[in-house]
């Protein structure tokens, strides 16, 4: 019996389902979420259905998450979806069902779940949650709603489709197109961003720092960050700006949190990063993965890795 099988077979037998992504979200943890909620909710009505998790004012377009108490986790079906470890799971009641499930696209280095259903090879989550769909279509119902999240959740993993993207991708997101969504419109609100957000990308490629190696990186403590005023935007934005300059290899954004440390992204054309997100305290895929930097020296010292790698290969 396969792993979506298995699930397939849980979701039928519960009640109530509640379905978790990742903390810090981006449009493939919500659309992988919703996408599925969406399925469920359309093929079996009576079901109790919930999407949880912090809500993020730059994601609202994409739906809001539930509010629900304690108690109705008593004998659910927990399923997260976008999330290679249970520490960034978002919401900690995860661990209060009846069975946990979990569906991911990344490098499965630390299994969880009673059910786990991991598959590498695909451009995102949702792109996972669509194959499920299909697999099962006889059985499930996938409404105008549900493929938008899915489609969303796609394009915002693809970067656009300007990696991650195979011929599987492109079926799938020709396969969710014929649903009647406005896909243009999504399309447009994922690729603007607010008059602070432009004002930090002039920031950004003003004080970038380019490595004769090939790394680009920038170092954004919380006074540069506050003197922008992004709010609750994000700075997810800022990581495909970097990847635009043509001679950067690879390329790294280190935000620093409210508790000091920093939140690294780490990206790569060609050479994996992944082993150098795995050594402080992260992972991910070969050429996109995050990392953490508890002070100063180990933001510097991810630095220095990252640009020996690209020394190191570029002369090997």
């Amino acid at each position: 019996m396969t792993a979506q099988t298995q699930i397939f077979a849980q979701i039928k037998a519960a009640d109530t389902i509640i379905i978790h992504r990742h903390q810090r979200p981006d449009p493939d943890a919500v659309g992988s979420q919703m996408g599925l909620a969406e399925i469920i909710r359309n093929t079996y009505p009576t079901k109790k259905v919930y999407v949880v998790g912090k809500e993020v004012p730059s994601l609202s377009w994409m739906g809001a998450m539930d509010t629900i108490d304690d108690s109705v986790y008593d004998d659910a079906l927990v399923i997260v979806t976008d999330t290679a470890n249970e520490p960034r799971v978002d919401d900690r009641r995860y661990e209060y069902g009846k069975t946990l499930v979990k569906i991911d696209h990344h490098p499965n280095d630390e299994p969880y779940g009673d059910y786990s259903w991991v598959d590498t090879t695909v451009s995102s989550s949702s792109e996972l949650i669509f194959s499920f769909y299909n697999e099962f279509k006889e059985e499930l119902t996938l409404s105008n709603a549900g493929a938008s999240y899915l489609y969303s959740g796609i394009v915002g993993d693809t970067g656009r489709f300007l990696y991650a993207t195979g011929a599987s991708t492109m079926w799938t997101v020709a396969e969710l197109m014929k649903f009647n969504f406005d896909w243009t419109k999504i399309n447009q609100k994922m690729d603007t961003i607010s008059p602070e957000a432009a004002k930090v990308s002039g920031y950004v490629y003003e004080h970038m720092t380019l490595t004769d190696a090939g790394l680009n990186y920038i170092i954004l403590t919380n006074e540069i960050l506050d003197s922008f005023e992004l709010g609750d935007y994000g700075t997810a934005f800022i990581v495909p700006l970097m990847g635009k300059v043509d001679a950067a290899q690879a390329w790294a954004v280190f935000e620093q949190q409210d508790e000091g440390f920093y939140r690294v992204r780490l990206r790569s054309r060609e050479i994996p990063i992944n082993g150098i997100a795995k050594r402080h305290g992260g992972g991910g895929h070969p050429l996109a993965s995050g990392a953490l930097a508890q002070t100063d020296a180990e933001a510097n010292d991810i630095v220095y890795e990252l640009n020996q790698l690209l020394k190191e290969n570029t002369n090997g």
